[in-house]
């Protein structure tokens, strides 16, 4: 068997926003917050099971499958947390049953004067050996601006 060639790929978003360190980290944090944002487009995909563990080792899953059936799970393990600071965690991402990458997370929230600055990188490790970072960096940016709406 010849395995498909592993592609690496990394990006940062960097933003700044006028909430508090601790209500933009319990965007990540709180389940109920996280849910309204961390989700695929809302008229082609359909949530079919979330949990959350947050706390360091604990796990988070989001499954889900768009309307022309392709079924995602994001499976994650959580290995540091410093509340309202920083995030970094390990997901895995599966499309429809296989493995489809791996990519290490790390969120860094600051505050700015009367602002937080928030940093988030992604390196990631694609198993069909395709440049998707900028399809990736693309979905992230739309969660980030999920986010600020709710954030306002």
């Amino acid at each position: 068997m010849t395995a498909l060639p592993l592609f690496h790929g990394t990006f940062t978003i960097k933003r700044s926003w006028s909430a508090t360190p601790e209500r933009i980290f319990s965007a990540w944090s709180d389940p109920a917050v996280k849910a309204q944002w961390f989700r695929g487009p809302p008229e082609q995909w359909r949530e079919v099971r979330r949990s959350m563990d947050f706390r360091v080792g604990g796990v988070e899953l989001a499954e889900g499958r768009f309307d022309n059936g392709l079924t995602t799970l994001f499976e994650a393990r959580y290995h540091v947390i410093d509340p309202n600071c920083r995030l970094i965690y390990v997901y895995d991402l599966h499309l429809a049953g296989a493995l489809h990458s791996v990519t290490l997370s790390s969120l860094d929230v600051q505050p700015d004067g009367d602002r937080t600055g928030v940093s988030y990188t992604e390196q990631i490790v694609f198993m069909d050996g395709k440049d998707g970072v900028e399809m990736r960096r693309g979905g992230t940016e739309w969660h980030f601006e999920t986010i600020e709406r709710l954030l306002q």
